[in-house]
């Protein structure tokens, strides 16, 4: 009994560990920081933009965590009449999931350069809703957004008992997308020439690490095991 108890408190704070990570890893996005801080720099109303960019990027988290859980062969199953019908369209989503990622990688190792983001140019074309389309749009295409989704929502599938643990879970997941944005509003009031600083350094660490190699050899590396997974599971079912 204790044994169990014990086992069950650390998958489920292994977990929330885990959704906390991968939370920050899906709202991940140097191009939405750099706007995010040339927005509130010179706006008489920082946290208005600031709610407009987290909106944005909640908005496409959302989608994407839901639609990874619904789609999840268990969930199939649950509203789905036959196995054969509910694994049918499982493998088929994942095929087309790992072909997409595996697509995003080799984009990514083709743009490896990041993009030199202005931010007077920002400033020029942003308003409150380009700046939440700039935040959908930026998590909701991202490699590593739609990667880090897509591996939440079967952690969350396969470990949760009931739907308050699925709550749990997705709403940690949920939340840590937007902890760097809070981060950034809070040190924008207390020390802004510190956090423009650190916004460069942070430019010149991702151009030295090629940030973008890796995620592209990852997500290429992840795609085709899900695409020779489900294509094998299909065919020996």
């Amino acid at each position: 009994m204790a044994t169990d108890i014990i086992s069950a408190l650390f998958i489920f704070i292994s977990t929330l560990i885990s959704m906390s990570i991968l939370g920050l890893a899906a709202g991940f996005s140097p191009t939405l920081y750099v706007a995010q801080i040339a927005m509130t720099a010179k706006s008489k109303h920082p946290v208005t933009y600031t709610a407009s960019i987290m909106s944005g990027v909640l908005l496409a988290v959302l989608v994407l965590i839901v639609l990874f859980q619904t789609l999840h062969l268990d969930k199939l199953l649950s509203f789905i009449d036959t196995t054969v019908k509910a694994l049918t369209v499982s493998v088929i989503f994942n095929v087309l999931v790992g072909a997409g990622f595996v697509w995003g990688g080799i984009w990514y190792l083709n743009h490896q350069h990041v993009p030199d983001i202005k931010p007077a140019k920002v400033r020029k074309t942003g308003g409150i809703i380009s700046m939440f389309g700039l935040g959908f749009a930026r998590t909701f295409v991202s490699v590593s957004g739609v990667t880090a989704a897509y591996i939440a929502g079967n952690i969350i599938a396969n470990v949760s008992i009931g739907l308050l643990e699925r709550l749990i879970y997705t709403v940690v997941f949920f939340a840590a997308s937007v902890v760097p944005f809070f981060g950034i509003i809070i040190f924008m009031r207390k020390n802004p020439q510190r956090l423009t600083k650190m916004t460069q350094q942070l430019r010149e660490l991702l151009d030295k690490t090629n940030y973008r190699l890796i995620v592209g050899v990852g997500a290429i590396i992840l795609g085709g095991s899900i695409v020779i997974f489900n294509l094998m599971m299909a065919l020996f079912y």
